[in-house]
């Protein structure tokens, strides 16, 4: 596979290029939707007003933390108000600079020798249809962030081991440490680092003369971070205690033994070296692999075993393969909501990309395909960025993500479950009491059940005609659920206003008193002054001056920003003349 040097003559070109292909093929993602599955949960938190920004950097009770990603979710907030528009956009970009970064990447490794290479790698994971889904979903952001710092931690090291200077050592080991602070799996380039330096000096044999010393700099740096990272982990746990737990919490009780483990191991990894040749079917949620991905998994294996080791693209595969690891180990210790998932493969594609580019390019010059290489190249590129461009429409809604989701997985009830909620957001009623029958049917986990529960409770308060109806149904649901659920609260807030407008008596005193306490409910979770500032005037409406003064005095000390706040110091020194 031989390409001409004469086409792209420039990197500013071929960097331009890059960026245009990413701006084609991901266009479609900007206009995605909030996702039922974890977007709305960040939504909702991340846009309290009473999170603070050392709430978000602070380590909380779980097992993560990931303050980088979890600042740019709070960011996205305060900036933008969670404008959907712009996070999409965010994610586009970071993927964009990702295909740069991996360009430049490719180009310290390749160097000049085959000029073309470094471009044919990027534009590969540019529009690698598996990628779409960490570009595509909003909660995805962590792997293309996390990669964002381990591709420039790995350009740095590169380029320290042409220079020979420590302090760009010094730096890639500064940028892994906040790539870590985005996903925790970005510490995997510790050990694929070497095997980087490794591949460099087979590319570069006549600039290796510093190498030993660079590999004696990044050594001592990754001791000093370990012994770092002991002691915070250790003050973390806090005892023998705190470190079982967590192990039992990590393995979640799933761990397999002998020949099972084993198969399972090999049929994961097997699965994932599948989608990276061949990327399809696209699915958001996968919950099973079949054990006969062992045999791939398998060949794999002893395919890598008799590969030349000293092979520059032996060595790319294996550092790409190192950020494979926790995923295989997801998939075999059954950790999260699915077995296995595409946006895992986002940070292997990227080294897996520069070595089957390097590969192809040395069979073909080996076998004297270049006459065909080209064309056939070309038409794969347009298949990947045809099928990328398709998958993003289908993030464009709720609807179209969860009815493809259950047409690939229609075991999966906690999958029924959100196609319900999205039918029942367009209207299709009936449609979304059936899925909700089957999601019932398929042995749904205990939280599944309750959020089953609850979209039943909110389909049929949509069929009912009347406010008290509605009212009813949601009372009959139970109030100790109600007062936990901030959309059934305000649910509840509409139809108490709607019947309040023509109640009278003890009737009017008691929705009065549920709106109240509604009402303090609401604002204790989002912080908005506007239940503040309506429980006043309730207040006032019943008589009850000293209350509606409390709480119109601190409507009228929220922030300047505040609803209702020029309104509420108003009233409040009204009543406070009063007193």
């Amino acid at each position: 596979m031989t390409f001409s040097q004469t086409t792209l003559p420039s990197k500013s070109k071929e960097i331009a290029l890059l960026v245009a292909a990413v701006a084609v093929v991901y266009c479609g993602a900007l206009w995605g939707t909030i996702v039922s599955i974890d977007d709305a949960a960040i939504m909702r938190f991340y846009g309290s007003s009473r999170l603070s920004l050392l709430d978000v950097l602070r380590a909380g009770e779980g097992y993560y933390y990931r303050p980088l990603i979890a600042l740019s979710y709070f960011l996205d907030a305060r900036i933008f108000g969670h404008s959907p528009f712009l996070m999409h956009l965010e994610n586009v970009l970071i993927h964009g600079a990702n295909v740069v970064l991996l360009y430049l990447l490719a180009c310290r490794l390749l160097g000049t020798a085959v000029p073309r290479l470094p471009f044919l790698a990027a534009l590969v994971f540019a529009v690698h249809p598996v990628n779409s889904e960490a570009v595509s979903w909003i909660a995805g952001r962590t792997d293309p962030l996390a990669a964002v710092f381990v591709l420039g931690s790995a350009l740095s090291l590169c380029r320290g081991a042409e220079t020979g200077r420590a302090r760009y050592t010094v730096l890639s080991v500064l940028l892994l440490l906040v790539g870590v602070m985005a996903k925790e799996t970005a510490i995997l380039f510790v050990p694929a680092s070497f095997v980087l330096l490794f591949c460099w000096r087979t590319l570069h044999p006549e600039r290796c003369d510093r190498f030993r010393q660079q590999v004696t700099v990044l050594a001592g740096l990754y001791l000093c971070l370990c012994a770092g990272a002991a002691v915070v982990l250790a003050s973390r746990l806090g005892g023998h205690n705190s470190a079982a737990k967590l192990a039992a919490g990590v393995t979640g009780g799933a761990m397999l033994h002998g020949l099972d483990s084993l198969v399972l191991f090999l049929s994961v990894w097997g699965f994932y070296l599948k989608k990276m040749v061949f990327p399809w079917p696209l699915c958001f949620a996968i919950t099973s692999v079949s054990p006969w991905y062992a045999v791939p998994g398998a060949a794999a294996l002893l395919l890598l075993g008799c590969a030349r080791k000293r092979s520059p693209w032996f060595l790319l595969f294996c550092t790409g393969a190192f950020f494979l690891l926790p995923a295989i180990l997801v998939g075999v210790l059954d950790m999260t909501w699915t077995v296995v998932a595409e946006r895992y493969l986002y940070l292997p594609c990227a080294f897996f990309s520069i070595a089957v580019v390097g590969y192809l390019h040395e069979v073909a010059q080996r076998l004297r395909l270049r006459p065909m290489a080209a064309p056939a190249l070309w038409l794969l590129f347009a298949a990947a960025a045809l099928s990328t461009v398709q998958r993003t429409t289908v993030w464009h809604s709720n609807l179209s993500l969860f009815t493809d989701t259950v047409s690939k997985t229609p075991d999966f009830g906690m999958l029924h479950n959100e196609l319900a909620a999205a039918l029942a957001t367009s209207g299709r009623l009936a449609e979304a009491e059936k899925e909700l029958e089957v999601a019932s049917t398929l042995r749904p986990s205990e939280l599944v059940q309750g959020l089953i529960r609850r979209n039943r409770i909110l389909i049929r308060v949509k069929m009912a005609k009347t406010p008290q109806e509605r009212r009813t149904l949601l009372l009959g649901y139970g109030w100790d659920r109600v007062r936990t659920d901030p959309d059934l609260l305000r649910i509840l807030r509409d139809e108490d206003y709607a019947m309040l407008r023509h109640a009278s008596g003890g009737e009017r005193d008691s929705l009065a008193s549920e709106l109240i306490e509604v009402g303090d409910r609401l604002y204790a979770e989002t912080g908005d002054t506007l239940f503040l500032y309506n429980n006043g005037q309730l207040h006032l409406g019943r008589g009850d001056e000293a209350r509606a003064l409390s709480c119109f005095a601190r409507c009228a000390a929220a922030p300047e920003e505040a609803f209702y706040k020029e309104a509420a110091a108003k009233l409040a020194a009204r009543l406070g003349g009063k007193q």
